[in-house]
């Protein structure tokens, strides 16, 4: 509750409205410099778009795991600086130290089933790609190359991909989640494993999952991608900010100037919210916004009220 409390003060905090009016002067720039930035963006597809890594059936797997094995350093680095300890949501949180061994099965054990599907599933084409290369493609049992788009997406089109993506991701990953914790059953067998951490809340725990719940997440990404089209560079755009979120919400740490009080208006839950769930477990059951947790609660106390006037 004291760690709630010390997030609602924050939000108004000298430090927030002057990053806020740094993220405004920033979204401003971009407006005025898109022409250069779109420069950069193109010249950046014209380059990805044949690199035999980015090409690949298998990037958007691997790219995952670079991602979270560089971000999920962030919080491990931070759990060793004492400034930062005044920042935990636990005091006497004592992050286990992965193995390399470790480490290395955990990513395998990641990649393997989500590497098989790549190697058989024909993905959706994207935007712009033929559709006589996809039936092409269909022919080959063994996919090995991503049937890319020859144009690059504007910046506009690809922060409203990205956007829209973790919106529709958010809602979807809401019902999955608020499901296996209505129901014993699923709960016991899908998402127990994910809220057993006996040393407290770390960054390590976001890949805590079952096989069955990491199919889940990952799919449930990946069918949001699929709504609003998203160009192969928004998703990799998408993977990066969608493992950042998802670590710092398990980090343990409610950082002042975090995301979720720099985004005004409470609309974001933010690490805090993800904490007191993983203590509770009876309520914030968005991964990163607040508003379908936040009419549960008032819908909630609203019927409560009524049956206390009965």
């Amino acid at each position: 509750m004291a760690a709630m409390g010390t997030t609602c003060r924050s939000r108004g905090s000298p430090l927030i409205l002057v990053l806020r009016v740094l993220c405004v002067l920033a979204v401003v720039t971009c407006y005025l410099l898109q022409s250069a930035i779109q420069h950069n963006i193109d010249s950046l597809w014209r380059y990805l778009r044949h690199h035999v890594l980015y090409e690949t059936v298998y990037f958007e797997t691997w790219f995952v795991v670079f991602c979270y094995s560089i971000i999920a350093l962030v919080p491990e680095a931070m759990a060793k600086v004492p400034f930062f300890s005044k920042y935990r949501l636990e005091r006497s949180l004592t992050a286990p130290r992965p193995s390399i061994p470790h480490l290395m099965t955990e990513g395998t054990l990641y990649m393997l089933p989500l590497a098989a599907l790549d190697t058989v599933i024909v993905k959706r084409r994207f935007p712009e790609v033929s559709e006589n290369v996809i039936e092409l493609k269909r022919l080959d049992w063994i996919q090995r190359a991503r049937a890319l788009p020859e144009r690059a997406p504007t910046l506009g089109q690809m922060v409203l991909q990205v956007a829209a993506a973790l919106i529709i991701y958010d809602a979807m990953f809401f019902v999955i989640h608020y499901s296996v914790h209505r129901n014993a059953f699923l709960y016991r067998t899908i998402h127990a494993h994910h809220h057993d951490h006996p040393a407290g809340l770390h960054g390590r725990v976001t890949n805590r999952l079952t096989v069955a719940e990491r199919l889940a997440l990952v799919l449930s990404a990946n069918f949001s991608l699929r709504l609003v089209s998203a160009h192969p560079l928004s998703r990799t755009g998408f993977i990066v900010v969608f493992i950042g979120l998802l670590v710092e919400n398990h980090a343990g740490f409610d950082l002042p100037w975090s995301y979720d009080k720099i985004i005004p208006f409470g609309v974001m839950g933010g690490a805090a919210r993800h904490h007191a769930h993983h203590v509770y477990g009876a309520r914030q059951y968005q991964p990163f916004f607040t508003y379908i947790d936040n009419y549960m609660e008032q819908s909630k106390q609203h019927f409560s009220g009524k049956d206390d006037n009965l």
